[in-house]
């Protein structure tokens, strides 16, 4: 459900609300599909520099500077900068000034218009009278929010921004979202055990994108009942991987060490890592997904993290968690020190052999297969031949390239290649079908080590 909002400039102040005030000189509309919490403020600044004014727009020289961001550490949301006009939005600015794209752009309408999936407002419209002109400026003036160009003080005021009312989606809504975005989800965090059917909507759009869902157990106090947990969520699919965080630890922008330590899930920590490994791609474009975000390389840095008293990840929980296909957040000592780390890289994946019981595997599987995919798509209605031809050259050289990167190892069942591929029209419809087999061995990961020292004479 889209946020509506209203920028009201008043005789006396300057609100934002949820509905036009009717006694309003001025108002900024804003339509969105994001949500705001008690947090935001918005920030507005307006400049008179002096730009000469048509008589029927007389406030074209006020130019407004609108900053949403969060109160708590000042963070801004997005903003935008424009002017007003009076009124229709880009649409009527488009049939009054279709030979000036100038002077529409300089609107703050225009931000409404861009429609571009990275765009904030989904509308943006802007409205006063030419008659109120004056007391716009005037109500501009009294509230301090407005400056004339080139003066050194600051003018800005800041109003809180009214919550949004979030209506919880059906998990029928969340599948069809997920699977219509533009930008193909990779990776779907999920912080919740509470509503099985979303993480049943989550799994659809898992099978349908071929992408990962990774699952937040919450806060459980005991291993016991966080392996049984995971157990009865019987999701047993590589690409669903289970966490689970036993510790507490200080918010990371507490000023003191008074401030109390509190729980909080690990999953978004472990996606950040996800992304930051992702983007150290090769000079082919292949991303590190061969190695698997855990032990020593990749700590978690929550601020002074201990274990739940209740907790005690001996060798029987560790065991009983990794069975359950549960990856813990938990303390290892190293000899350069000890540090808090992911302890395990498995899925959910039913097996005790299959490389799909790795994270880092199920991660090379999906990239290789939805890259296959994405190429053979590229080349589809070209004539057969050409298909075949051009679809089998260039997996071939994405293939090679993965290899290079160390994401696929030899294949002893073809002789130690490192793949097998073939591309060639369907045998009972050569004319306009093409089976496309591939055959690969991805990298593991060693989660297991067996010593065995003697002494000798």
């Amino acid at each position: 459900m889209a946020t509506q909002l209203f920028i009201n400039i008043l005789p006396t102040s300057v609100t934002i609300t949820n509905s036009k005030e009717s006694k309003a000189l001025a108002t900024i509309e804003l339509v969105t599909e994001y949500g705001f919490d008690h947090n935001v403020v918005a920030k507005i600044q307006v400049v008179d520099d002096k730009t000469p004014a048509k008589a029927n727009d007389p406030l074209n020289n006020l130019l407004f500077d609108i900053t949403f961001a969060d109160k708590v550490d000042d963070s801004m949301i997005t903003s935008l900068q424009g002017r007003l006009y009076t009124g229709g939005g880009a649409d009527e600015l488009e049939n009054n000034y279709p030979n000036d794209f100038s002077y529409i752009t300089q609107k703050l309408d225009f931000h409404g218009a861009l429609d571009s999936s990275n765009d904030f407002f989904e509308q943006v419209e802007t409205t006063y009278s030419k008659d109120n002109a004056a007391q716009v400026v005037d109500a501009l003036k009294a509230v301090k929010a407005l400056k004339d160009h080139g003066t050194y003080r600051k003018a800005e005021i800041v109003i809180d921004v009214p919550a949004s009312k979030v209506v919880e989606p059906t998990p029928e809504q969340i599948t069809r979202t997920l699977i219509d975005m533009r930008e193909r989800p990779r990776y779907i965090v999920v912080c919740s055990t509470d509503d099985m059917p979303v993480i049943e909507a989550t799994t659809k759009v898992m099978d349908k994108l071929n992408c990962h869902v990774l699952l937040d157990l919450g806060k459980i106090n005991d291993w016991v009942a966080a392996a049984a947990l995971a157990e009865s969520i019987n999701i047993k699919d590589h690409r669903f991987w289970v966490f689970w965080n036993p510790n507490v630890s200080r918010p990371s922008n507490s000023a003191s060490v008074l401030s109390r330590k509190k729980w909080r899930p690990c999953v978004g920590d472990y996606l950040g890592q996800l992304l930051v490994r992702n983007a150290l791609t090769n000079a082919s474009g292949i991303p590190p997904v061969n190695r698997p975000v855990a032990g020593y390389d990749f700590p978690v840095s929550f601020r002074d993290m201990e274990t739940m008293p209740s907790v005690s990840l001996d060798e029987e929980a560790q065991n009983a968690l990794a069975s359950a296909g549960v990856n813990v957040v938990l303390n290892e000592r190293f000899d350069a020190g000890d540090r808090w780390i992911y302890g395990d890289a498995i899925t959910q994946y039913d097996s005790k052999t299959s490389a799909l019981r790795l994270i880092n595997a199920s991660e090379i599987t999906t990239y290789v297969d939805n890259a296959v995919v994405s190429i053979a798509k590229k080349h589809l209605l070209k004539g057969m031949a050409s298909y075949v031809n051009d679809a089998d050259a260039e997996i071939r050289r994405f293939l090679n390239a993965c290899s290079s990167a160390g994401l696929l190892q030899p294949v002893a069942e073809l002789s130690g290649k490192l793949y097998g591929l073939e591309v060639a029209p369907r045998a009972d419809n050569p004319f306009e079908k093409v089976d496309i087999r591939l055959v690969k061995r991805p990298e593991g990961c060693a989660r297991q080590v067996y010593f065995e020292t003697t002494i000798t004479k």
